[in-house]
């Protein structure tokens, strides 16, 4: 097997773009092209991630976008097109142009981290101003409000968010064992919760849902989407997916609620619209009515969310057809080849797409290829070639004159449509003495399971019936003790485990939470213990010490509580720093972000794309626009890899080369 270098550009058409949006490698090149193209710009000059770009100028588009007067806008922001940095600067403007007002905006975001990042960056920028701007995921948005005033719709301060699959469905099967129909297995149970969440996504009420049945159960679909609910209540409950249909119901039940939310914003501003749910998209659009602006930045070629219900169309049905609606139309991040290979694969998009385009001066990059024998040859391959990244950086002919040839770990990413497509090259990485950074589930923030248990005592604390709390004290004082105490009946306190426990050397730590309250002095109190008994070791105890000091330190005695400190460290779980080495992960997983270099493995027929998409073409055209967000998010080297023989989770067998490499003029 051979190296295949992509050559498909001419001389002329590599010298036509240039990065300038909002993450470039070193923006100080003496290339007159670049410089034009990205004037003013400021490097943060760190090294062990992409370098980060401060705009003082915008390009004509984006300061279109950025300034537009209209009261309801969608911007087209393909990859690379620096919509963040247009995101940043229409908040920042707003917030300028209205000094001392108190009316506040509204930034959703798809995950927690950019959020934070978001508002990081605005605080920066502008200061004490800054505390007008909330920004948040949907669903913590909706989770606030419904903490705040959702009595009326069955939602308490202290509701416990059922986050796991597994114990959502332990409240379904609690209910079919309460009716002597405990068979089911857990594929089974499964199905019925994914059927039940994809209605709910769709706003599709139990008495409304289709007359289904599955096998092995007397139940009709209604009835177990039903009883769920009930399920889910009687615990004192919310998932995501309620989280929504809860909100929207407060509002239809109280509605003085939606006019607090209306009064309390001016605009709303969207970002990744291109993969709202239509639960999402209306619940937005009840709170924007017919008075609040609406800004919406999305791209139909970033479109990955089909398989969560999400999608394009449900942007549009948000902004509606009269809306302005704007174009950024270059992409500032990837090089030329990158940007070519990209380009060639939204031709084949249903409908076809045209790209953005490259402004003058940008770099050519290396697009590589590599078929191997099988699976194991493939991850030695990639491996090999982030060696070489490492030891020899980057070819510098191929970057813009001045650029940092050099490459770290944390500037390189390995992506795969799954997570099990990674495998082999993590173990490849690892027996090679390589860091990596595993990146494809919310991992615990915590090392130690006595960290963990004491997370989990606190929840109980804040709320005794939340289960999944208690499950994972189960599980913790498995691997501390070795088995899980007997605490005699189901619902049980935090005394019953303190007696179930004594003697053990999990006792103390139980005793101090148990012994305590949940209020400012109560969790006073279980920090104090914490901190001078030690139950915990190092880094875990003095990372729990000193994000109670920061709690502490930002919430005013009164407002302390326990449950208070449990949503600080939620969120400093959610958008903590990524662990140093090569980050490993999943298309889903790599969105929003970008690397200098990015290996995408496992390009095989039926692997990427998914053989359950094969013969529907609009599943194809999903996978399709997964294959182009993974490869645009490499800046400067990207690399395609396939094996011709496939290791699955139970045999080997022979793999053609996907699709999307002939689309992408790859392999012939």
């Amino acid at each position: 097997m051979v190296w295949r270098v992509d050559s498909s550009r001419s001389d002329a058409e590599r010298s036509q773009s240039a990065p300038c949006g909002d993450r470039v490698g070193q923006p100080n090149s003496r290339n007159p092209q670049y410089r034009r193209a990205c004037d003013g710009r400021v490097s943060s000059g760190l090294r062990g991630s992409l370098t980060k770009v401060v705009s003082k100028r915008l390009t004509d588009d984006q300061r279109v976008v950025v300034n537009t007067q209209a009261r309801v806008c969608m911007a087209i922001a393909p990859a690379g097109s620096g919509k963040t940095e247009v995101l940043i600067r229409r908040i920042e403007r707003l917030l300028e142009e209205s000094p001392g007002e108190s009316f506040r905006l509204l930034a959703v975001t798809f995950t927690v981290k950019a959020a934070e990042e978001l508002k990081t960056r605005v605080s920066r920028s502008i200061g004490e101003e800054a505390w007008r701007i909330d920004a948040d995921t949907i669903h913590g948005f909706a989770l606030d409000w419904l903490r705040r005033s959702g009595q009326m719709v069955g939602v308490s301060p202290d509701v416990v968010v059922y986050t796991e699959r597994r114990d959502r469905v332990d409240l379904l099967r609690r209910f079919l064992d309460s009716v002597e129909e405990a068979h089911l297995d857990e594929g089974t149970l499964l199905d019925i919760l994914n059927r039940i969440d994809e209605l709910r996504t769709d706003l599709v009420k139990p008495w409304e849902a289709p007359d289904e049945s599955f096998r092995g159960s007397s139940f009709r679909l209604r009835e177990l989407y039903e009883a769920y609910l009930t399920a889910l209540d009687d615990a004192g409950g919310i998932d995501f997916p309620g989280m929504l249909a809860k909100l929207l119901d407060l509002f239809e039940a109280d509605p003085a609620v939606l006019r607090r939310v209306q009064r309390t914003y001016r605009q709303v501003l969207v970002d990744e619209g291109q993969d709202l749910t239509k639960a999402q998209a209306q619940l937005l659009r009840r709170v924007v009515g017919d008075g609040l602006e609406l800004f919406v930045v999305a791209d139909a070629r970033q479109s990955i969310n089909g398989w969560a219900g999400g999608g394009m169309k449900w942007a549009e049905m948000l902004v509606g057809p009269d809306c302005e609606r704007l174009e950024l139309r270059h992409n500032f991040r990837c090089a030329t080849r990158i940007l070519a290979l990209a380009r060639q694969v939204a031709q084949h998009f249903n409908p076809p797409r045209t790209d953005a385009e490259p402004p003058p001066g940008a770099p050519e990059g290396l697009v590589l290829s590599y078929e191997a024998q099988d699976s194991e040859e493939e991850a030695r391959r990639v491996v090999a070639w982030i060696e070489g990244l490492i030891s020899t950086g980057l070819d510098s002919t191929r970057l813009i004159p001045g650029e940092e040839p050099r490459v770290v770990p944390e500037d390189i990413a390995v992506i795969a449509r799954t997570r099990y497509g990674l495998d082999d090259v993590q173990a490849e990485l690892v027996r090679r003495g390589h860091q990596v950074s595993v990146q494809v589930d919310a991992a615990s923030f915590l090392r130690s399971p006595e960290a963990r248990l004491f997370h989990a005592l606190l929840e109980v604390q804040a709320n005794s019936n939340n289960r999944p709390a208690w499950r994972r004290i189960e599980e913790e004082l498995v691997h501390i003790l070795g088995s899980t105490p007997a605490i005699a009946g189901d619902e049980y306190e935090l005394d019953d485990l303190l007696e179930a426990v004594s003697g053990t050397s999990s006792s103390s730590l139980v005793e101090t939470v148990s012994r305590s309250t949940a209020d400012a002095d109560g969790l006073e109190g279980i920090m104090a213990g914490l901190g001078a008994h030690e139950y915990i070791a190092e880094p875990d105890l003095e990372q729990l010490v000193g994000w109670w000091l920061e709690y502490r330190a930002s919430t005013a005695y009164q407002d302390r509580d326990v449950g208070g400190f449990l949503r600080y460290l939620l969120r400093v779980q959610q958008t903590r720093p990524d662990q140093p080495g090569i980050r490993l992960m999943t298309t889903h997983r790599s969105k929003g972000l970008e690397f200098r270099a990015v290996a995408v493995v496992g390009l095989t027929q039926g692997a990427f794309p998914d053989y359950r998409a094969l013969g529907d073409e609009q599943e194809i055209d999903e996978e399709r626009r997964t294959f182009y967000v993974s490869v645009t998010r490499a800046s400067r080297a990207l690399l395609l890899t396939w094996p011709r023989v496939r290791r699955t989770r139970y045999s080997q067998r022979d793999a053609d080369p996907s699709q999307f490499l002939v689309e992408a003029g790859i392999v012939v």
